[in-house]
């Protein structure tokens, strides 16, 4: 797989600059670099889409994800920590009920989940990395739950790694990919002030080549939902 660019989108507190971030940011483009296909072949080679009959195939997107996985706690050595913990109970900030334009702060009642990996560097800069291949509506579930940790002091460093848009066009249909989330990286930017210190990052991902050849399988493609209704779309 081809690490092909990350977005800062901001840098509170020169993290960009620690050694911490380079050691990470230099393992995690390792990891997506050993990703290949088929297995030890060095490469992620993918099957083009293609249409048979009304529906069409793709490749599944699971076996990216674990993959990554394995390599950041396999061969480059992180140690996974456990769930976050973004707090419920955290204060929310007042806003104005109408008509009475009464000050209101609306009870947090729902859990965001853990993060796909989260660590600590050597120098003690939490990082947490979201590896989106799910669909756009959970691409922004995950920027926004990494803005929230940098807000919250949870982490230093909250990185989401994405599909480019050449990748996208071979996955499950309705995958997060860069160029659908390219329109909203100025609002997420925009949260910077809400940041003591902190880094956001995005990084764009791609596979090394494709092909039509029969004898290389599509990855696998998931049983949800969401996978049986992308096998049949355009």
């Amino acid at each position: 797989m081809k690490w092909l660019r990350t977005l800062v989108l901001f840098d509170k507190g020169r993290v960009i600059e620690s050694n911490d971030w380079r050691t990470v940011h230099e393992s995690y483009v390792r990891a997506i670099c050993s990703i290949d296909h088929p297995a030890g072949s060095g490469k992620l080679t993918l099957r083009e889409k293609e249409r048979v009959g009304t529906q069409w195939q793709r490749n599944g997107v699971g076996y990216l994800r674990s993959r990554f996985l394995q390599h950041m706690t396999g061969p480059e050595g992180w140690r996974a920590e456990g769930d976050v913990d973004l707090a419920r109970n955290r204060k929310q900030p007042a806003i104005s009920l109408y008509p009475s334009k009464k000050a209101y702060r609306e009870p947090i009642t729902s859990d965001f989940g853990g993060f796909d990996f989260m660590t600590t560097a050597s120098g003690g800069t939490r990082i947490a990395i979201e590896w989106e291949t799910g669909n756009i509506s959970s691409s922004h579930r995950s920027m926004n739950k990494l803005a929230i940790a940098l807000g919250s002091n949870i982490v230093e460093a909250g990185v989401l790694i994405v599909p480019s848009r050449g990748l996208y066009e071979h996955l499950t249909d309705r995958i997060g990919n860069i160029g659908e989330l390219s329109g909203y990286l100025s609002m997420w930017e925009g949260l910077k002030s809400t940041v003591k210190r902190g880094l956001l990052a995005v990084t764009v991902v791609e596979h090394d080549a494709l092909t039509k050849n029969k004898n290389i399988p599509y990855l696998p493609v998931g049983n949800d939902g969401r996978a049986r209704e992308g096998r049949k779309k355009l």
